[in-house]
């Protein structure tokens, strides 16, 4: 997570974070660090900069769309914890008997799509691609929230 602040020009450079106008790309812009990439944009509203230069796409953004984003992926988050506290696994472990990775990847598909339609509904028109990228980003913060945090997991820390 590089940051290029550039007081001179009022601008900071933040790449593969925050894209301006549209959601993240596959898993949160393909990062490996869900909790970092979750605390970069609080960390960059720390700077003073009126101009983002957030990467691809083309525009140049701003704060306004730092403080979207960061709504956007809190969103996830909070459904994700919603998903994985009300989504039963049993019906998945039945279905597939002795096949126990199917019964888990049923089980996490289910969360995930649970979790994915309230912000796919709420940031579609909002934020671009929201109905293309939505789920594999929320799948990779479903994994870091149970994985990283213990929440909603089967196996405790």
């Amino acid at each position: 997570m590089t940051f290029i602040h550039l007081p001179e020009h009022d601008t900071l450079m933040m790449v593969d974070i925050v894209n301006a106008g549209w959601v993240p790309v596959y898993t949160s812009n393909l990062t490996q660090d869900i909790p970092g990439y979750l605390e970069a944009p609080a960390h960059a509203l720390t700077y003073a900069w009126t101009h983002l230069v957030s990467g691809h796409l083309g525009r140049l953004g701003t704060r306004d769309d730092v403080i979207l984003h960061q709504q956007y992926m809190s969103d996830i988050v909070e459904n994700v914890k919603m998903a994985l506290a009300t989504t039963d696994p049993t019906p998945y472990f039945v279905r597939y008997g002795a096949n126990a990775w199917a019964g888990v990847k049923g089980y996490l598909d289910a969360v995930t799509n649970n979790a994915a339609k309230p912000v796919i509904d709420k940031y579609t028109g909002v934020l671009a691609a929201a109905d293309v990228f939505t789920p594999s980003t929320t799948f990779w913060v479903m994994e870091s929230v149970r994985l990283d945090n213990g929440v909603g997991s089967q196996v405790h820390p």
